[in-house]
């Protein structure tokens, strides 16, 4: 036996070009990509033809005389073609009808398909490995029945033990698979890699539950489809469907831990379960039962939710890696421990993970890239619904038009998911999109559109957005709510609600693309939002179609339980690409240099700090004062009461980049922002004004109305951002240290952004550090 490896008065116009500054009238493949690496998008090839789907006739043996012949003089080989005869018989009907299983007459489960798989396999090898090393690829969906379905492999190829196998229905080629058995499965060999990204993306389940840990009880329920009984009401479904579950339940289970959804050597989720395969162990029952854990991991992460009746099947985004060097030591009891790599909605909702297998200490088997997938049965429309027609509903019980997986396809998906079949009328590249990933600040829209094309004012919509107990803006913030996360759910929701009502289906044969243009906005109180829901609501005031875009301005407000915390007005274009190319920035065009560069000569006080030496206000992806040169006055700036000017260079793949948009890489205006709202935090601390302990408690200040105006974009393309902030004033209200200022943003010498009245608070004495 092998030794186990350690292995807010509206104006009419929304605006006119010339006000807002425009110029002008998995496949065989190896078990991992490479990093960088895309997932291929084209069916593979086949290894194997598909089998005959007639057979030869009964009685008919001439064809094998030769053959009969040859095989008399080794008894071998007489042996070996009785069992690929009987083969034949069983999985093509060669000899007569197939034998009918109890599940011929229900959807199969993946092992079947394994199952078939290894019986052709051992039959071309005249044996059963003793161990395998092999990649398996699922090129459709699982089959609605057993009833067809045939396997053919060919034991070949330069390494000792090579083979391949295939597995069709009725035609189709439903799995595949390439490797080696034998001794060299047994040969050591490194776990494949993943490229791990800086910062991991944090998917955000659809429910949430408090349950941790599943024993036998709950496998029962869960297997009946009473997913509600288990995680939470939060988990029905809508007349009490049932939650799906696999053709073979949760049997091969007897219980599954979850870690945190960070957890994980990929930051993604770790979950723990043990099985006992008994006496079908192998390895289609070890895949089995991993793939029964990652449905598990789906039911509590609510994925079941934004799809019509589904079921589960295997993923097919990747190839699976499948290293088992001795099938012997699979008979249980064993662990295993998963370390989920990868969770989303689009194209369908799927997980996806590496999974060690162990005996005791010793791992005896690893499995990469093994993950499930939710499918709507064929021909069911899954694109937005009235609610008489909804699937989705709020914690609250009210339907939605929206829900995550539609906000999931518009972000980095098919827009004819996300709009309905309208949004597929465009063929090209760019189109509006809202952000994708952790930048993504919607979740789902109540309200359905009066028409799509049709843009009558005054309507209002309503979105939602969960807020997560870990957020990851308010982890890099200290905590506490960066002016940035206001900000963008809030012109989110305003841009989403004015593409789903038809403004994002404009020039169809055109790239088109979305900016926002100018806003105000108010924080009326400070709220926790900590694991809470916001809703947005968004109202239209304005459409404005001009020469090669179209022009929306929306009042908005953003409310926790019906109680509003943030209101404003935002204008947003939708502009094809000649038209966007014609801005011209915030002075027509011209480069005019920040107010310390305009001077004839420095002033005396200036000086230069060192930003990367010492405390800053953000950490992380929110840490945008990082690689920044910093020359402060402190009796500088329009106002004579401070001024900071940082400079630093822009990264192509600075972080946002990948995030905002889907083919159309801009730096989100809101981080603009954010870094100015630092700036001024920066400014206090290195004159002194406040302790390095407050660098993070101060926070936007109620009742400002914050104001901002973008003329032109930042992209990976271009190569230094500079940005400068003027102290208003530094004051006390009430016990409060109250400062303003007003901000500029540059991009290789051309100013786009102006932002006027940021305004911070801290409730704290600044001297003495005692709360007011």
């Amino acid at each position: 036996m092998p030794k186990p490896r350690d292995f807010p008065d509206f104006p009419e116009q929304a605006g006119t070009m010339d006000e807002l500054g425009f110029d002008g009238p998995h496949f065989v493949t190896p078990w991992w990509p490479e990093a960088g690496q895309d997932v291929p998008t084209t069916p593979p090839a086949p290894l194997l033809p598909p089998p005959r789907a007639t057979p030869c006739r009964p009685g008919d043996t001439t064809h094998l005389t030769d053959e009969i012949a040859h095989l008399a003089r080794t008894a071998h080989r007489v042996t070996l073609q009785a069992h690929q005869a009987l083969g034949e018989w069983i999985l093509d009907g060669t000899s007569g009808p197939s034998p009918t299983r109890a599940e011929d007459n229900g959807p199969p489960g993946p092992r079947a398909v394994l199952e078939a798989g290894a019986a052709a396999l051992a039959q071309a090898a005249g044996h059963g490995p003793a161990g395998v090393r092999t990649t398996l690829t699922w090129h459709h969906d699982l089959p609605p029945h057993t009833t067809g379905l045939r396997a053919r492999a060919t034991v070949s190829g330069p390494d000792p033990g090579a083979h391949t196998w295939a597995v069709h229905h009725e035609g189709r080629l439903i799995a595949e698979a390439e490797g080696i058995t034998g001794c060299a499965a047994g040969d050591a060999s490194p776990w494949p890699g993943r490229a791990l990204p800086e910062y991991p993306r944090r998917f955000r389940p659809l429910a949430r539950t408090t349950r941790h840990r599943i024993d036998a009880s709950d496998l029962a329920l869960l297997a009946a489809g009473r997913a509600d009984e288990v995680f939470g009401p939060a988990f029905r479904l809508p007349g009490d469907r049932p939650a799906p579950a696999g053709a073979d339940g949760f049997r091969l289970l007897e219980e599954v831990t979850f870690s945190g959804l960070r957890a994980g050597r990929y930051g993604q989720g770790h979950l723990t379960a043990t099985t006992r395969p008994g006496d079908r162990a192998g390895w289609a029952s070890l895949l089995e039962a991993a793939w029964q854990a990652l449905q598990l991991h789906a039911l509590r992460l609510g994925l079941h939710l934004c799809l019509p009746a589904p079921r589960f099947h295997p993923w097919n985004g990747e190839a699976t890696g499948i290293d088992v060097p001795d099938i012997t030591r699979l008979g249980g009891p064993l662990t295993l421990e998963a370390d989920i790599a990868t969770v989303g909605l689009a194209p369908r909702p799927h997980v996806v993970a590496d999974v060690g297998v162990l005996d005791g200490p010793h791992l005896v088997a690893r499995l990469h890239g093994v993950g499930v997938v939710l499918r709507e049965e064929p021909g069911v429309a899954i694109g937005p619904r009235e609610a008489a027609h909804t699937l989705r509903h709020t914690t609250g019980g009210e339907p939605t038009y929206t829900h995550e997986l539609h906000l999931a396809h518009a972000a980095e998906g098919d827009l004819g998911v996300a709009y309905g079949p309208s949004g597929s009328i465009s063929s090209r590249r760019i189109r509006p999109r809202p952000p994708r990933g952790d930048m993504l600040m919607v979740d789902r829209m109540l309200t359905a559109p009066y028409r799509q094309g049709e843009y009558p004012t005054g309507v209002t919509y309503t979105t939602e957005y969960d807020v997560p107990d870990d957020a990851w803006y308010l982890e890099e913030n200290a905590g506490t709510a960066p002016n940035l996360l206001y900000l963008e759910t809030s012109i989110q929701a305003a841009a989403f609600a004015g593409a789903a009502t038809g403004a994002g289906l404009e020039y169809p044969r055109e790239d088109l693309t979305t900016r926002n243009l100018e806003g105000q906005a108010c924080l009326l109180r400070a709220v926790d939002l900590r694991g809470r829901t916001v809703r947005q609501h968004t109202t239209l005031l304005a459409h404005t179609p001009l020469p090669g875009a179209v022009l929306q301005r929306y009042g908005y407000e953003l409310t926790l339980a019906d109680d509003t915390f943030y209101r404003g007005q935002t204008v947003h274009g939708f502009f094809t690409e000649p038209t966007l190319a014609q801005q011209q920035g915030m002075d027509a065009g011209r480069l005019i240099p920040p107010w310390l560069h305009r001077r004839e000569t420095p002033p005396p006080t200036v000086r230069t700090l060192d930003l990367d030496g010492g405390p800053r206000p953000g950490r992380g992806r929110l840490d945008f004062l990082a690689g920044s040169g910093a020359e402060l006055v402190a009796d500088g700036g329009t106002h004579a009461a401070g001024y900071l000017l940082c400079t630093k260079p822009v990264h192509a793949d600075d972080w946002y980049f990948a995030q905002h948009f889907l083919h159309d890489p801009v730096m989100p205006g809101s981080c603009g922002v954010e870094m100015l709202f630092q700036m001024v935090k920066a400014f206090l601390f290195h004159t002194g004004v406040i302790t390095e302990r407050r660098l993070h408690t101060l926070t936007p200040r109620p009742g400002a109305e914050l104001r901002w105006t973008y003329r032109g974009q930042i992209l990976p393309q271009h190569r230094e951002l500079q940005a400068e902030v003027h102290l208003r004033d530094i004051r006390r209200e009430a016990g409060w240290l109250v400062v303003r200022a007003d901000g500029n943003v540059w991009r290789d010498g051309l100013r786009v952004y102006a932002v006027e009245n940021i305004a911070l608070q801290d409730d704290t004495d600044y001297r003495t550090g005692v709360t007011a």
